[in-house]
């Protein structure tokens, strides 16, 4: 069992999901961290966005990448079988706890690839830490600072009034179809792919400590971006940025057209077509994308 913050601040065992055969963790900071390892050759770990676990990048791009690459994907701190330090999960908290974990491993500079919320943790990770990052890659990454807020139910899982109320009661009354009809809107305008759901595995999804921990990252994230903004010209690494046209989770242009211009180096890949999610749909252009990435690292 994994500890991590419960709904109400105090520290909880999570999780009757078993523990796979593959799992390893590292303990930082008195965090336990979960990852997974698979693959020979380059290091490079993998990020995943909000609402996920390592799951989302061992579907397909992980596997992909394990070709040629030893691919590290972790539970970010506070989601699946990763604890959270009660202090609380900024960006560049879960950047440290990650980037220790793979010094834990023996792994001190490889390249970085982050999908949507998991690209701000990445790009935290290198402005942080330039060093311990050979290359970088944002997928449908937030970088700016945008109007508006990110939703009722996000604002009502973030209140210190009825997110305890709202994480304990999702598990007992959120469908299998609910979540599955979600997905679709986030996966749109394609279809998520056959088999993903099971493979997100929804009982670690819908932990309460996990809905909870979700939420508050989510509403601190605009705020976290901010000072980051101004620091993005010092992103000396080689950088590929690739975003889908129709994604309409984290815009194009309020997102990855901003930032292209900021890291003028950056390969920036314009996807056609493509929603939220190029790692499950159009994962060739990711590897394509990675392939003239290391290019530039050798």
């Amino acid at each position: 069992m994994a500890a991590t913050r419960g709904t109400g601040g105090e520290v909880v065992e999570t999780s009757p999901v078993a523990v796979d055969a593959a799992d390893e963790f590292a303990v930082v900071d008195g965090v336990r961290l979960r990852f997974r390892r698979m693959g020979e050759g380059p290091p490079v770990v993998l990020i995943h966005g909000a609402s996920g676990n390592l799951n989302d990048m061992t579907f397909r791009l992980g596997p992909a990448l394990s070709r040629n690459h030893t691919v590290f994907a972790f539970d970010r701190p506070g989601h699946g079988l990763s604890g959270a330090p009660e202090g609380g999960t900024p960006l560049s908290v879960q950047a440290s706890l990650m980037r220790q974990a793979m010094a834990q491993a023996g792994v001190r500079r490889m390249t970085v690839i982050g999908h949507s919320y998991g690209g701000s943790v990445a790009l935290a990770w290198a402005l942080d830490a330039p060093a311990s990052v050979e290359a970088l890659m944002l997928v449908s990454a937030p970088s700016q600072t945008w109007s508006g807020g990110l939703g009722l139910t996000t604002d009502l899982l973030a209140s210190p009034i009825t997110g305890p109320l709202i994480a304990r009661a999702a598990p007992l009354v959120v469908t299998r179809g609910f979540v599955a009809r979600s997905l679709d809107g986030v996966f749109a305008p394609q279809p998520a792919p056959a088999g993903y759901l099971e493979h997100l595995d929804l009982a670690l999804v819908l932990q309460p400590a996990t809905l909870r921990e979700n939420a508050l990252q989510l509403d601190a994230l605009k705020e976290e971006i901010r000072p980051m903004v101004p620091r993005y010209a010092e992103l000396a690494m080689p950088v590929a940025i690739l975003h889908g046209e129709a994604d309409t989770t984290v815009g194009i242009e309020i997102h990855s057209v901003p930032l292209a211009a900021q890291v003028p180096h950056a390969q920036f890949t314009r996807l056609p077509g493509i929603g939220h999610m190029p790692h499950q749909v159009a994962s060739d252009e990711i590897l394509g994308a990675m392939a003239r990435m290391r290019r530039r690292v050798r």
